[in-house]
């Protein structure tokens, strides 16, 4: 590390401290957040009913449940201090955290990771062990070669060869039970703070041992997704878009599929949206969604779970909801979902009151 990444890491590290110190210690629900009390287990009407369920576990980790039928987004449980996600100290997966909040998700079939930064990928390999068996997990190259210390290869799928992007539409991936598709789209990740990112790069070979320390989990290539819930004679129940990074268009927009299937619902990502331009506008018009859910949200560092959450430092909330207020459609809905919190949607993306 040159002596001038270090004293931008250590500013960084000072600003983020005065930050936490001046930002809301809890943040009240809007009134239009329509989730369920936040718990680990759904509802009964995810039992008994053929809507399609989103639970949210916090930074990027959304579980989705349709007709039983699982797959989810890479949640992150662990969350260390800020201060001790630098790379001078030791990092590995809180596995009494991860069994502790972790809901019932032997079922799911795909965990989707948009990047390999820490926060997304660190709790990956032991979720997968202890608590989704029978997963595999799709993103980058760099994702891939990450996790190949600690998750064995036939689980492991590399996606950038099949990346789409504005001007044409990726390959689908489907699901070993058929039931679910993705789609990668080719995105980015926003500057951390003052147009500066950290964690970059790839890796081009299978590491040896998962990374020891934060600035380990390198980005690699950041990917949106699309998400198809398939009924049984093939055509889209749902149609989801997701995304856990900010990103600059176009790059991480959607292109025409040609299928005449608009997007039901699309998750977008809070965190940074500052740093890049036209964010949330760019996503929110480009998806035109029936719904909108706001992931990775919540200021994560050293948080507690069991507890109410602030929004993630340096970050103004009322900017971002303000500006997704005025570029969404008329009778769109969004939601900021609650920790562990459950959304029911019908079809096209209708909200379930």
């Amino acid at each position: 590390m040159t002596k001038s990444t270090l004293l931008r890491l250590l500013l960084c590290i000072h600003i983020f401290a005065l930050a936490a110190c001046s930002s809301k210690l809890q943040l009240p629900l809007y009134e239009n957040s329509a989730t369920s009390p936040a718990s680990k287990t759904p509802g009964n009407r995810e039992q008994s009913s053929d809507y399609l369920s989103i639970q949210y576990l916090g930074v990027g980790g959304h579980l989705f449940s349709y007709k039983g039928t699982q797959i989810m987004t890479a949640p992150s449980f662990s969350n260390p201090h800020f201060m001790f996600a630098g790379p001078f100290f030791p990092m590995s997966a809180d596995k009494e955290a991860i069994d502790t909040y972790m809901p019932e998700a032997s079922k799911v079939e795909m965990i989707l990771v948009g990047h390999a930064h820490y926060d997304h990928l660190l709790d990956v390999p032991y979720v997968m062990q202890k608590h989704t068996p029978n997963a595999h997990v799709y993103g980058s190259n760099t994702t891939a070669h990450t996790l190949a210390p600690a998750v064995s290869a036939d689980r492991i799928h590399a996606l950038n060869e099949k990346m789409g992007d504005i001007n044409q539409p990726g390959e689908w991936v489907y699901s070993s039970s058929g039931k679910v598709r993705i789609m990668p789209i080719k995105a980015d990740h926003a500057p951390h703070i003052m147009g500066l990112k950290f964690m970059t790069g790839g890796y081009d070979e299978d590491l040896e041992d998962l990374p020891w320390h934060g600035f380990g989990w390198k980005e690699g290539q950041t990917l949106a997704f699309i998400i198809d819930f398939l009924d049984t004679d093939g055509s889209i129940a749902h149609r989801i878009f997701y995304q856990d990074a900010a990103s600059q268009e176009p790059l991480g927009l959607v292109p025409d599929m040609g299928d005449n299937k608009s997007i039901d619902i699309a998750i977008l990502c809070p965190a940074a949206f500052h740093q890049v331009d036209s964010y949330p506008e760019s996503v929110v018009k480009n998806t035109q969604a029936q719904h909108f859910i706001l992931g990775h949200w919540e200021d994560f560092f050293a948080n507690d779970l069991s507890g109410q959450q602030r929004f993630v430092r340096l970050t103004d909330q009322d900017d971002f909801i303000e500006r997704l207020e005025a570029a969404k459609p008329e009778n769109s809905t969004w939601v900021l979902p609650a920790l562990f919190s459950t959304q029911y949607f019908s079809a096209n993306g209708e909200l379930v009151e």
